[in-house]
């Protein structure tokens, strides 16, 4: 209930200060169309251009919101939180068709220049305009950062980057109107480039958060330090995370735990950490065990050889998992490679020949793990 409740005020959080942008950037069209228009800027014009995208852009967030925050359903058990990268991902190809557009119209200014004109009002209009983009861009930054909304961070961005594109438009403006001097078409220019970086830098990281990124290195740090303060947990290891949109993450994790803890008690624990998690994280945790050995020679001289063979490989990240079954003659462990490693499963043979070599007796069951975490 406090997780819905939650949901529901980040919804509407983010909904009003996307209309808040809607309006701040409405006006800002209408006025610097009607400054570019009776001086024939096409800076301006394509400044005022540039904003009615972040009008679009605010309308997506809203709608991309609103669809996230359908719940679960059948077809899709995950929910649809990843709706808000989708959305955001049409957000930057509208500004990359936006900034498509300018750099052609700033080419052919540059090609025919066309004589342009301003008066004092006209470029008090664009100073008050770059004082509007750095306060509406701080606000909906700062919304986008409390409610986790990778939308309007993007649009917070783009907002105070808006006011730097504001800024050179009102200097070649100035130079217009107090030296006659006009190199607006090169300006446009400079501004449909920079949209049209905008534009990759957010489909660059929305393809990432698509395609699965590696989660935060805080807060990584702070599931392992809440996971190891219950106790008999010896250790924490393959923590993954997959995110299904802002604030819907479900992993999994796996702990050591001694051998000589019973099913009775190993569940109550696992269950107490999920529970843990998810009410200090919100996120759905699925815990998984490793059994832990009692100390004896045998062991520690087996794990001794262990970290001497692995240690002559340089991509060797971590060697967990491990436990020996001497009665029945058995050794159990994962490596971890670094993503340089090339052959990893090849490397893994050699490391189990090598402790063949050594301990003929006994039977390796060892894989390959992978690097999901720091």
């Amino acid at each position: 209930m406090i997780l819905q409740d939650n949901s529901a005020a980040r919804n509407r959080g983010i909904t009003l200060a996307s209309i808040k942008g809607i309006i701040g950037n409405v006006v800002l069209v209408i006025f610097k169309m009607i400054v570019g228009l009776a001086s024939n800027s096409i800076a301006i014009i394509l400044d005022a251009v540039n904003n009615l995208t972040d009008v679009l852009s605010s309308v997506l967030t809203i709608v991309g919101t609103k669809l996230a925050a359908k719940g679960a359903d059948k077809e899709h058990p995950f929910g649809h939180g990843r709706i808000e990268y989708m959305t955001t991902m049409a957000i930057a190809f509208i500004i990359l068709g936006a900034g498509i557009g300018s750099l052609k119209e700033s080419v052919d200014k540059i090609i025919h220049p066309e004589v342009s004109t301003f008066d004092i009002p006209g470029l008090v209009i664009i100073a008050v305009a770059i004082v509007v983009k750095v306060v509406m861009g701080r606000y909906i930054k700062a919304q986008g950062e409390k409610y986790k909304s990778d939308a309007l961070v993007a649009s917070g961005i783009d907002a105070l980057f808006d006011a730097v594109i504001t800024f050179a438009t009102l200097v070649s403006a100035g130079l217009v109107f107090f030296f006659n001097f006009d190199i607006q078409g090169y300006v446009g220019a400079v501004i449909s480039v920079l949209i049209l970086k905008a534009a990759y830098d957010i489909l660059r990281e929305m393809y990432n958060h698509l395609l699965g990124v590696r989660a935060d290195d805080n807060l990584i740090r702070n599931i392992k330090e809440t996971i190891a303060q219950h106790p008999n947990v010896g250790g924490v290891y393959d923590l993954v995370l997959n995110s299904y949109g802002p604030g819907e993450t479900i992993g999994s994790v796996h702990i050591s735990v001694p051998d000589s803890m019973t099913m009775a008690e190993v569940h109550p624990l696992t269950k107490g950490i999920a529970v843990h998690l998810y009410k200090k994280f919100g996120i759905n945790m699925t815990v998984g065990v490793y059994a832990e050995n009692k100390p004896s020679v045998e062991v520690l001289e087996i794990r001794k050889a262990l970290d001497q063979v692995t240690s002559l490989y340089t991509h060797v990240v971590q060697v967990h998992a491990f436990y020996v079954q001497e009665e029945k003659k058995v050794i159990y462990y994962d490596i971890i490679f670094d993503f340089d490693e090339e052959d990893p499963h090849g490397t893994l043979e050699k490391i189990k020949a090598e402790m063949q070599k050594r301990y003929p007796d006994y039977t390796q069951f060892a894989i390959v793990d992978t690097d999901f975490s720091n």
